[in-house]
């Protein structure tokens, strides 16, 4: 990689951070181009060379919200079972998005997901380090005989993460009006005890 591609990346990484940490404590709707800018140390045509709009920053951040569930990955915690350690991801999920992307962040990213037919919906992308987290926990469970093989990996996966997406958009309709993490666990408990073995 030479000099002014590595300065590029920089560039376009500091933004991001500055961007995330900006909509965390003001929201979204409440920054502008010339904030992220500014704490970025950046210009107008780094920001443009690197995004078309405000919005388009959120589709860059999702690696971001990935490298979280790649965190969950490498800790070091010991777990009863399989079940435990779905809960757990799950737990991490509420925890993440309730304390540390929040509300009006959450929202924004969900309406622009839905706000057209021609939106890439990366929520769903396949690829994304969440479903290989809870794919391989799914699959942990089969073959420990604690959940039913009678669904394939993949549909369980699809099942339980319809359901968090349910949970949260709720809690974004809602307007944050009930905890996250406490509401999204009863609702994930009454689910895993609906495939458990």
């Amino acid at each position: 990689m030479n000099k002014r591609t590595q300065q590029g990346n920089e560039t376009k990484k500091r933004i991001i951070d500055c961007a995330k940490k900006l909509f965390v404590e003001k929201g979204y709707n409440n920054v502008t181009v010339d904030e992220i800018i500014k704490k970025a140390d950046s210009s107008k045509g780094g920001f443009y060379t690197h995004f078309k709009t405000k919005e388009d920053l959120i589709f860059n951040m999702v690696p971001m919200v990935d490298e979280a569930y790649l965190e969950f990955s490498k800790m070091d915690k010991k777990y009863e079972n399989s079940i435990e350690k779905i809960s757990s991801l799950m737990n991490y999920v509420f925890q993440l998005m309730e304390k540390e992307i929040g509300l009006e962040f959450i929202s924004v990213i969900y309406s622009s997901q839905i706000k057209d037919l021609t939106t890439y919906r990366f929520l769903l992308a396949p690829e994304r380090e969440f479903y290989y987290q809870l794919k391989i926990i799914i699959e942990e469970a089969q073959s420990n005989k604690e959940i039913t093989t009678d669904l394939p990996t993949e549909e369980i996966v699809s099942i339980l993460t319809t359901c968090i997406r349910g949970v949260i958009y709720d809690w974004c309709l809602k307007k944050g009006s009930f905890q996250l993490v406490p509401y999204g666990m009863k609702l994930m408990n009454m689910m895993l005890n609906q495939i458990k073995l």
